[in-house]
């Protein structure tokens, strides 16, 4: 901060008084006093302090006054706007001057007593100074306040609002049919497992499955009978440890929402392996610059970001690669097929906020796309967004060979009609697995049935009529 002219003649005796003109004839004055006036008037042969025109212009970034000068003595001198004046007084009592008066001109017999304005305004000063000592940016709330406050959500108690998820498992395990799923539920408006979806564009990054991707996407809409125009997507890995990376997806969901004139509520990553970059999953610091990017696209776009991720070698122990991932997650979930056949079982590992929600089992339907070139039907699997109760290999189950969840679904509903003593025959077994599995189940019903006679489970009477030979 600059001086003001001649502040540095004052003398280092703290109780003598500075002398301060101000105003637009300011160094006029302030020679007359230094000629003579000053000695005559006050003995004072100190070159007085002036501020002019040009130290009023900068009177901010200008020291008018030492530290711990006892008192003062200002005159005005030609015309100063009276904010000046204001500023002034502020100036003196930010220096701890105790005892101030303000003469209008030479002389003046009655000068205004700056001594009780001076107080006031440095218990102004400390007040304030105090306010800035607790001034923050930390939001704060008082004990149970907004305890009914309902979380926002993007996948109701399983997808959490603009928050960091993920899925993992086994190869195979029916992860990205999951991702698509809720994806596809997401862009429809439509309810997953029963639970609210808060609708909106979706952008799915492919960094592996290839065409496999798409032809989910169309079997969910040939399903459901509906199109969606606002599910895009990106076919190459996006690194979020690079920052370029990073701007690219906030600009890409900006380009979406433009087309589509909806916000991003969902960004699927998938897989993790695929979009890191070439760097170490085991290494903190990647995986703590694979997550800073995420949660910059995160902020940016204002979407849930869904992670497919892999298993470690031993699915028991969770995802694969380091543990900080787990620990920036708002939710994470496991996923495994149901023994070998076309189910999953969903298994939440980590809920943030909210109640977890229940282990469940999901069947997968097979639809027809479309018939190649050769005449062969192509087709993809559906997950069937209707919650069970997972079925658990049977005893009975464990020493069969070529057992797949097929074969378990149709044991498990033998079982179920048997201990409620229903009626259990060939059409009603067909009705049950057809309504689990649709189509799928229409065409193999019967090569199911056959196994579990063949591997003496079962025996079908000439009405249909089945008997458990095993653990009844």
């Amino acid at each position: 901060m600059k001086r003001a002219p001649n502040l540095k003649f004052l003398p280092k005796e703290k109780f003598t008084e500075a002398i301060i003109f101000a105003g637009a004839d300011a160094y006029a004055h302030a020679k007359g006093w230094e000629e003579g006036l000053g000695k005559q008037i006050a003995e004072d042969t100190t070159p007085p302090i002036y501020l002019g025109p040009k130290q009023l212009a900068e009177l901010d970034n200008l020291q008018i006054i030492d530290k711990g000068r006892h008192s003062a003595r200002v005159y005005l001198a030609g015309n100063i706007e009276p904010r000046l004046i204001n500023a002034i007084g502020e100036k003196l009592a930010r220096a701890g001057v105790q005892d101030a008066k303000l003469y209008k001109g030479i002389p003046d017999h009655q000068p205004e007593n700056w001594k009780e304005y001076l107080s006031r305004l440095r218990e102004r000063i400390e007040d304030s100074v105090l306010e800035d000592s607790m001034r923050h940016s930390l939001p704060l709330s008082v004990g149970s306040d907004g305890y009914d406050q309902e979380q926002d959500y993007t996948l109701k108690s399983y997808l959490p609002a603009n928050s960091l998820s993920s899925i993992y498992g086994p190869s195979g395990s029916y992860k990205s049919f999951l991702a698509v799923s809720w994806a596809c539920h997401v862009a429809g408006g439509f309810k997953w497992a029963g639970k609210s979806v808060s609708p909106g564009a979706v952008m799915y990054v492919v960094g592996e499955g290839g065409i496999g991707v798409p032809r989910r996407i169309k079997a969910w809409e040939k399903l459901h009978h509906v199109k969606l125009n606002n599910l895009f997507l990106v076919n190459r890995p996006v690194f979020p440890v690079r920052r370029e990376e990073t701007e690219e997806m906030i600009k890409a969901a900006k380009d979406v929402k433009s087309r589509t004139g909806q916000p991003v509520r969902l960004i699927v990553v998938d897989t993790l392996a695929r979009c890191f970059g070439g760097n170490d999953e085991n290494d903190a610091r990647d995986m703590g610059a694979f997550i800073e990017g995420c949660d910059v696209i995160k902020r940016e776009t204002g979407a849930t970001l869904l992670v497919v991720h892999h298993s470690g070698k031993d699915d028991t122990k969770g995802a694969r690669g380091s543990s900080a991932f787990r620990a920036a997650l708002d939710a994470e979930f496991n996923i495994r097929r149901e023994g070998e056949g076309g189910a999953i079982i969903l298994t939440c590992t980590k809920m943030k906020d909210t109640e977890e929600p229940k282990q469940a089992a999901f069947d997968l339907r097979t639809v027809e796309l479309f018939t190649d070139r050769d005449g062969e039907i192509v087709s993809s699997l559906v997950v069937r967004d209707i919650p069970r109760e997972a079925r658990e290999l049977d005893p009975e189950l464990a020493e069969i060979k070529n057992l797949t969840g097929n074969h378990a679904a149709l044991w498990q509903s033998i079982r179920s009609r048997k201990a409620k003593g229903e009626t259990c025959n060939k059409a009603v077994l067909r009705d049950d697995m057809e309504a689990m599995m649709g189509e799928k189940a229409r065409k193999s019903f019967h090569k199911w049935l056959e196994k579990l006679i063949r591997d003496g489970l079962i025996e079908v009477d000439y009405q249909g009529v089945i008997t458990i030979l095993s653990g009844e």
